[in-house]
C-alpha cells in the first residue's frame, strides 16, 4: 500500500531531497531514468532535436496528466511523500509510529480474533450475577436495569429467589437449612427455580429483549458452565457476561445484611437479630461450596467492595463503553444533590453576565438554604467537605 502525506502549504513539485530520501530510483515518478541525462538546450541539438524535444515533452505532459487523473491528486498543488515498501531505511517510519506490525500477522492471532468476536454487535446480552448472599447483587441488578432502560434498551431482571419463593413458599424456602448442600431435595428445588428463571430470560431475549439480567448466586463453576452452554445453544448472536460481586468490608456487609433482612420476604416473622443470625448461617453454607470465577475463557467483571476495585476479562464493545463506567460509579452512600436554575441576569446578556439585584438576593437565599439542609443531613454538624458547584457558565 502506498501512503501519501499531503502538505497543502507547499506548492513546489517534490524532489527526492525534499522527501527526505524516501523516494528511491524505482519509485521516481519522473519520465527520465535517473542515469539518463536530460536535453540541455534545443539550440545545441539543432531544429530537429528541438522538435523532438517538444514532442517528448508533450508526451510526458500527457502521460503525467493521465497519472494525475487516476490518482486524483492536483498537479503542483501540494507536496506528497511516498514511502517505498522496498526502502531499507525504516528508522524514520519506526520513530514516527509505524503501523506495519499488524500487517505481519498480529491481526490473525487468537487474541485479536477473540476481541473481534466479542466486539461484534450481539442480538442479545445475558448478564448473570455471581456472589454470596448479602453482597449487593440484586441492588446492582436493579440499578443496572434502570440504567439500561434509560439508554432505551429493552431490559428485564429475572431473580432466581423470586422463582424459588413462588414454587416453595418464602417461609419454607427462606431459612438457612434450605440452602444446605447436603439437603438434596432443597438443592434440586433451588436448581429448578434457577433454570426456570434462566429459561424465561432467554425467552425474553429471543422475543424482543436486548438485555436480560439473571439475578442469582451462580456460585459454582458447574452452574456458570451450564449458563454459558445454554446461551451458546441459543445461537452465535447471543453473549453472556458474568458479574461477580465480592465484598469483605465488615461495615458494608453489616449494612447490606440489615437492608436484606429488612426487605426480603424470606425473613418475615423474625426479629432483626434472628433474621441476621439465619442469614449468617445461610452465607456460611454457601461459602462451603462457593467458587470464584477463575475461567478466563468467560467474559466477566468482578466488583470488589462496591467498585473500590474492578477486574475485567474479555470485555469489549458496547459493554466497555456503557456498562463498565456505570458499574464503577455505583455506590450505597447517600448525599444531597440540588438542581438549581441560574440567578437573574440583565436581559440581552449572553455570556458571563453579572447578577441583577434580584439575582444577588436569590444567591444569598440559596446559600442559606443549602447550609441549612446540609446541617440537617449531617445531623446538625457542619460537613467537613465543601459543597461542590457544577455550572454551565463560569463561577
Amino acid at each position: 500500500i502506498t501512503v501519501c502525506w499531503l502538505t497543502p502549504n507547499i506548492i513546489s513539485e517534490p524532489t527526492p531531497e525534499a522527501m527526505g530520501g524516501y523516494l528511491s530510483a524505482e519509485d521516481d515518478p519522473s519520465p527520465h531514468a535517473p542515469d539518463q541525462p536530460k536535453s540541455t538546450s534545443s539550440s545545441a541539438q539543432g531544429p530537429q532535436a528541438a522538435d523532438e524535444e517538444v514532442r517528448n515533452e508533450a508526451e510526458s505532459t500527457s502521460s503525467s496528466a493521465q497519472d494525475e487523473e487516476e490518482c486524483e491528486l492536483p498537479p503542483k498543488k501540494c507536496s506528497f511523500q511516498v514511502v517505498s515498501r522496498n526502502s531499507k531505511d525504516h528508522s524514520s517510519s519506526y520513530y514516527a509510529g509505524s503501523g506495519k506490525g499488524a500487517e505481519e500477522g498480529a491481526i490473525h492471532c487468537k487474541g485479536f480474533q477473540t476481541r473481534q468476536d466479542l466486539t461484534l454487535a450481539a442480538r442479545g446480552l445475558l448478564i448473570a450475577t455471581v456472589g454470596l448472599p448479602g453482597r449487593g447483587k440484586s441492588f446492582i441488578a436493579r440499578k443496572l436495569e434502570g440504567f439500561l432502560k434509560w439508554q432505551c434498551m429493552n431490559t428485564r431482571t429475572f431473580n432466581a429467589g423470586k422463582y424459588r419463593r413462588e414454587a416453595e413458599g418464602a417461609s419454607q424456602s427462606g431459612r438457612a437449612d434450605f440452602f444446605d448442600t447436603k439437603n438434596a431435595a432443597a438443592a434440586a428445588a433451588r436448581q429448578n427455580a434457577a433454570m426456570r428463571a434462566l429459561d424465561d430470560a432467554m425467552a425474553f431475549l429471543e422475543s424482543d429483549g436486548d438485555v436480560a439480567i439473571f439475578d442469582a448466586t451462580n456460585s459454582t463453576d458447574e452452574r456458570r458452565e451450564s449458563i454459558a452452554n445454554r446461551v451458546k445453544e441459543a445461537g452465535t448472536n447471543y453473549r453472556v457476561l458474568f458479574l461477580e460481586v465480592i465484598c469483605d468490608d465488615p461495615e458494608v456487609l453489616d449494612t447490606n445484611f440489615r437492608n436484606k433482612v429488612k426487605h426480603s420476604p424470606d425473613f418475615g416473622g423474625l426479629s432483626m437479630e434472628e433474621a441476621l443470625l439465619d442469614l449468617a448461617l445461610r452465607v456460611k453454607k454457601y461459602e462451603e461450596a462457593y467458587e470464584t470465577i477463575s475461567d478466563d475463557s468467560l467474559s466477566y467483571i468482578k466488583l470488589y467492595n462496591m467498585s473500590s476495585k474492578v477486574l475485567v476479562n474479555r470485555i469489549y464493545g458496547s459493554v466497555s463503553k456503557s456498562i463498565m463506567p456505570y458499574l464503577m460509579g455505583i455506590h450505597i452512600g447517600t448525599r444531597p444533590i440540588w438542581l438549581v436554575r441560574a440567578g437573574e441576569v440583565p436581559p440581552g446578556e449572553k455570556k458571563d453576565a453579572n447578577l441583577t439585584q434580584n439575582g444577588r438576593i436569590f444567591a444569598a437565599n440559596l446559600a442559606d438554604f443549602v447550609s441549612e439542609r446540609t446541617m440537617e443531613f449531617y445531623g446538625g454538624t457542619p460537613s467537613e467537605k465543601p459543597v461542590r458547584v457544577l455550572s454551565s457558565t463560569s463561577v
